[in-house]
């Protein structure tokens, strides 16, 4: 947890860079990915010169520069931008969250709490951040070959987030606003995720791998849209009960 609070206009107390690179160290001893959270571009520059694997969001408060592409490159990291939660850190996703959120592919999935999270923002960003520097690291990152990977940030409280519904949401940003394919956009949230966490029995349809599957009416590769056409579940080749109403 690497966090000044510089993104979102507060003082935070953090961690010394000795006792991070102490915990990175001691994790990767122990054989596991280490991940860090900032929000801002400082933070993520003194987190990438540590050995990290991988950034769990992008920042907010200022644009990409030559250094942080250095910086992920010289560390072999990855970037997981949560492109929705920041869009709702600075309340300027929040048309795109609503209309997720009232989609009826989506919303009748979620429960009544889930909906109504999904349906507001943080905004708690401080003046001058904006998600259109996150948009444009990540259009930086990808060019530069930085993998980029998707994930939601939608398993605790935040606001502007919803489990499930969100992985879909980044889906669609990766393609709309940061010249991901929605091909490019699937493999980031799929295989690549699997082959960057070490996770070598998921991630891909194969035999000997685990049966996690989901059916899906249309084709994604298409219209990125058509990955919300939910038809069917399954985890360890067991349906998913929701389905099998």
């Amino acid at each position: 947890m690497h966090e000044s609070g510089a993104a979102v206009g507060q003082a935070f107390p953090k961690p010394s860079l000795d006792t991070q690179k102490a915990v990175i160290t001691v994790t990767h001893a122990a054989g596991h990915v280490a991940v860090a959270h900032c929000f801002s571009r400082a933070d993520t520059l003194e987190v990438l010169s540590l050995g990290i694997n991988g950034l769990a969001h992008t920042f907010i408060d200022e644009p990409v520069s030559q250094e942080i592409v250095d910086g992920y490159k010289k560390a072999g990291a990855w970037c997981n931008p949560t492109l929705a939660l920041l869009g709702s850190l600075t309340k300027e996703g929040a048309a795109v969250a609503q209309r997720f959120a009232n989609d009826e592919r989506v919303k009748g999935k979620l429960t009544e709490k889930g909906h109504a999270n999904l349906c507001r923002c943080m905004g708690f960003s401080r003046e001058g951040a904006t998600v259109e520097n996150a948009y444009g690291t990540v259009r930086r990152l990808k060019a530069e070959g930085v993998p980029i990977i998707v994930g939601s940030d939608s398993a605790g409280p935040g606001l502007g987030t919803a489990w499930g519904a969100s992985f879909h949401h980044e889906l669609y940003l990766l393609v709309k606003e940061c010249d991901f394919s929605p091909k490019e956009a699937l493999h980031a949230g799929t295989a690549l995720t699997a082959k960057l966490f070490g996770w070598k029995d998921r991630g891909q349809i194969a035999q000997g791998l685990k049966a996690d599957l989901v059916l899906i009416e249309g084709n994604p590769l298409d219209d990125i849209d058509a990955s919300l056409n939910i038809r069917s579940v399954w985890r360890d080749g067991i349906q998913a009960k929701w389905f099998q109403k």
